[in-house]
């Protein structure tokens, strides 16, 4: 158990990096940041409105709710994700609802959006339950061996993608489909000399990184599609999409465009919520009163049955669970924007092409709106208490370009989390060697090794997953 973790407390204060003192030089913060970003923030990241970094050109960034709003909502025509950002996001998303702009992002997202409502997200609660089980029938085979929970639910939610979005993939082989996934993601996550040296404008119009395994991967995905145009409906996401209509302008995807989007679905859907899954597995084995209302709330709810599409929103402690590790841990720990002309935000003036960088993980910290901030407390989500804002909670961003698949995520934490933490018990290998690295995303350095038993049901035997 890390030091000053106290597991018997109400709420406790994980591992991660705290706002430095303020004596640390500015030299010495920047050598912490070529370790992970998040190390080389300031304390004025966590307590002031803005801060600008003292070299030219440097990012501005905004911690404040009304300019948060307003750069991602009330002004966001003017602040794009930047050229970077689509160009680092092209292997992935292609001309995909992520990296497009202006009428073709109008257009995609208003025909996507329906695929994504949350009644239908909660209808997909037999695959989230089905690749969990599975899971455990796996680690149950061979009780007391670690594991590493960051690979262990990489797998899992990549076989809710296949199975949610692609029916099971059935026109793919996975292990060829695996592999040429975590090639991509290597080479998405090769962070670029350029993109931490050079103007938001140099890498307008510049192409993205060469990937053999993005083409093997549309190729694999176009066939699905062209037979799925003529054949029954699935009842999965590709069926959505396919039906999917700008309630405007009557606009569909087209084979490419479908193509794009479904191999950007499955990367960003099965990175978002394996991290999230492993540092809320991780809290709760860490946190015993957490674990004990968890497993009383699901027996309440499921019994020793899977958990069905309309127990999902009965599972209230499980989603405070899930909300407050976004809270803490957030994958996407900071976003950044491009102002599109000359502006002033939060009483700076901004010229066209600056980057304001939004510090997800710092406004989560804020003491300001969340009292002891640090510390793992899930009742800050009991819907009987003030919740947040809308800018000082930013786990799936906010604004027009608030991420389209938080329904889906959510909903497949919930249910993930609540059907493992019922049948196994975890056990961190090395508590005290964890540790959030920022890189694309918010990490655990070296993984997360864990020892999975069976948990004991109340008449002293295991249950069977088989």
């Amino acid at each position: 158990m890390p030091a000053g973790l106290e597991p018997d407390a109400v709420g406790f204060v994980p591992p991660a990096p705290l706002p430095p003192e303020n004596h640390r030089s500015m030299l010495s913060l920047a050598l912490r940041m070529t370790r992970s970003q998040i190390e080389g923030w300031p304390r004025a990241i966590y307590e002031a409105d803005t801060w600008k970094a003292p070299v030219p050109g440097g990012a501005l960034f905004v911690m404040s709710r009304e300019a948060v709003g307003a750069v991602l909502n009330e002004q966001a025509d003017h602040f794009s994700t930047g050229a970077l950002f689509r160009r680092m996001m092209r292997p992935a998303w292609g001309r995909g609802i992520l990296t497009a702009q202006g009428h073709d992002w109008r257009v995609q997202r208003r025909a996507a959006s329906g695929a994504f409502r949350p009644a239908e997200m909660a209808r997909l609660a037999p695959f989230f339950a089905q690749a969990a089980e599975r899971t455990i029938k796996r680690w149950t085979a061979s009780p007391g061996e670690p594991v590493d929970l960051l690979n262990e639910m990489t797998r899992l939610t990549f076989d809710v993608i296949l199975e949610a979005t692609l029916s099971g993939a059935a026109d793919f082989d996975r292990v060829t489909m695996s592999a040429a996934v975590e090639g991509l993601f290597r080479r998405i996550n090769r962070i670029r000399v350029s993109a931490v040296l050079m103007p938001d404008r140099y890498h307008e119009g510049r192409k993205s990184a060469r990937t053999p395994e993005r083409e093997a991967l549309l190729a694999m995905i176009g066939r699905m599609v062209a037979r799925r145009r003529g054949a029954p409906p699935a009842g999965d996401l590709v069926d959505l999409l396919i039906k999917a209509r700008d309630p405007e302008i009557g606009a569909a995807f087209d084979d490419e465009l479908l193509a794009d989007n479904l191999l950007g679905f499955i990367l960003a859907g099965h990175e978002t919520t394996s991290l999230a899954l492993t540092w809320a597995l991780f809290l709760t084995a860490s946190h015993p009163p957490t674990l004990r209302r968890l497993r009383a709330e699901v027996e309440t709810v499921a019994g020793g049955a899977s958990i069905a599409p309309e127990q999902v929103t009965k599972l209230h402690f499980a989603r405070q669970v899930v909300s407050e590790t976004l809270r803490l841990y957030p994958p996407a720990f900071m976003l950044t924007r491009v102002a599109g002309r000359d502006t002033n935000v939060a009483g700076h003036r901004v010229k066209a092409g600056q980057r304001i960088n939004l510090p997800i993980y710092a406004i989560h910290r804020r003491a300001d709106v969340f009292p002891d901030p640090h510390a793992f407390d899930p009742d800050r989500f009991d819907a009987e208490r003030p919740q947040p804002s809308r800018y000082s909670y930013l786990p799936f961003g906010a604004g027009p370009r608030i991420c389209l698949g938080a329904s889906f995520a959510m909903a497949e934490a919930v249910t993930v989390l609540a059907t493992l933490i019922r049948a196994v018990d975890l056990q961190p290998v090395a508590a005290s060697q964890v540790w959030p690295v920022a890189q694309l995303s918010l990490r655990p350095r070296g993984g997360m090794p864990m020892i999975v038993r069976a948990k004991e049901s109340s008449n002293g035997k295991h249950r069977h997953w088989g």
